[in-house]
């Protein structure tokens, strides 16, 4: 926390000087991998390390899923990580422990620009497994006290309980919250259609879906201020949200780039600096960012660049459960499960889920079993679950990935 708050203090061509020197780092370990090693280590290369980044061609999701050991450094005293990602192929990571304590003291720094600080009351509201599926009745979370949290469910979220999840708020006294923006926005929601008063909160960090302007407006109002935050399991990318709305990178972070799609719009991608036993060079991230700016750029909110005005990430739809409840992110089900290529999570109906899968070539009955229980154990008992294995899984006209699509509302006009 330290160096990241020493590096905001420089100015921004001392910061420019940093990164590329950060950037030097990590095409240093690169060159250390089977991938990176004759690319980087050919002869005639250029000095200038941006130079040095862009005779690699882009990274794609599918090579590294595909030869993921050939990116390591090495395995040594490394941790696993998993992602679905917004394109739906779930891929797993390996973290070293310097990244594990740079993502922790990232978010840390985050929340105390907001005004947060160890001694507050943090509510977590993220997909955590906190309490049982199947529970009808509170309490729908558990507090940890080592680290002053307040860990909610996300599977628990109906009209029925978000009276409970309120008084939590309110009983506690907790100011800072930190939240997907699909299960923050039930709760604000909540408020608004039963007239209730805003929950005064002074922050609302938000992170790992796209946060759309709907839900930010009512959020705002009815929970706290909103702060944003993109990022993504490769740990390729970070930027969050400033108070004009616009989104700033954290350059001490990473080193991104935009592609040009149309329109104003731009893939992201992006080179981290912060995992050295597994880097991730010009890694296609597969989200959009509109309208990017640059370094000497300065933002409507004083701050200068490199950001973009707004980034199109996951677009997953809520699943509804029969009971009422709400339920947003669950490419959790996948994450562990070996053997899938992409898979997609269809509700037709309140009582019939289709499960879609890419199979791998080691696929079996073990992979099928695990998904139908990590499911089972989100959404809960009683709702038809039916595996559908296909060749591919269509993605949407920007080339995104939905990995919950729910059909609820079509097929359940009341």
């Amino acid at each position: 926390m330290a160096e990241i708050a020493r590096f905001n203090k420089l100015d921004p061509e001392e910061q420019r000087s940093r990164q590329l020197e950060l950037l030097e780092g990590i095409l240093a370990s690169a060159s250390r991998t089977e991938y990176y090693k004759q690319l980087i280590n050919e002869t005639n290369l250029p000095d200038n390390p941006v130079a040095l980044l862009k005779t690699l061609t882009y990274l794609e999701k599918e090579t590294l899923r595909t030869r993921q050991r050939s990116f390591l450094v090495s395995p040594a005293l490394t941790v696993p990580a998993h992602t679905s990602g917004t394109t739906g192929t779930p891929l797993k990571l390996k973290r070293d422990f310097p990244s594990i304590a740079r993502e922790a003291a990232g978010f840390f720094s985050w929340f105390q620009s907001a005004g947060y600080s160890p001694e507050d009351l943090l509510v977590e509201l993220r997909g955590d497994m906190v309490v049982p599926a199947g529970r009808t009745s509170p309490p729908f979370g558990v507090r940890d006290r080592i680290f002053n949290k307040y860990v909610l469910s996300s599977y628990h979220l109906s009209d029925k309980n978000i009276p409970w999840y309120i008084e939590q708020i309110e009983k506690t006294g907790a100011k800072f919250i930190y939240a997907y923006p699909s299960s923050a926005f039930l709760i604000a929601d909540f408020l608004k259609r039963n007239g209730r008063p805003s929950l005064g909160m002074k922050a609302v960090f938000l992170a790992s879906e796209t946060v759309f302007e709907r839900q930010k407006k009512v959020i705002n109002e009815f929970l706290g201020t909103v702060y944003a935050h993109y990022g993504n399991a490769e740990r390729c990318c970070w930027m969050t949200s400033c108070a004009a709305g616009n989104y700033h990178e954290d350059i001490s972070y990473s080193f991104t780039e935009y592609a040009p799609i149309e329109n104003g719009m731009y893939e992201i991608i992006s080179t981290g600096f912060i995992n050295h036993s597994m880097p991730l060079l010009r890694y296609r991230t597969g989200d959009i960012a509109i309208e990017p700016f640059g370094l000497q750029d300065r933002c409507e909110c004083g701050r200068p660049g490199p950001g973009c005005k707004d980034i199109i990430g996951r677009q997953d739809d809520l699943f509804i459960t029969p009971d009422g409840k709400k339920i947003g992110r669950l490419d959790h089900v996948f994450k562990n499960v070996d053997n899938i290529i992409a898979a997609q999570i269809i509700q037709h109906s309140l009582q019939k889920t289709e499960v879609k899968v890419v199979k791998a070539e080691k696929y079996g009955e073990n992979d099928e079993k695990n998904v139908r229980e990590n499911l089972i154990s989100r959404i809960g008992e009683g709702i038809l679950i039916e595996f559908n294995y296909v060749d591919n899984i269509p993605r949407t006209e920007n080339g995104k990935f939905r990995a919950v699509v729910s059909k609820v509302k079509q097929n359940n006009p009341n």
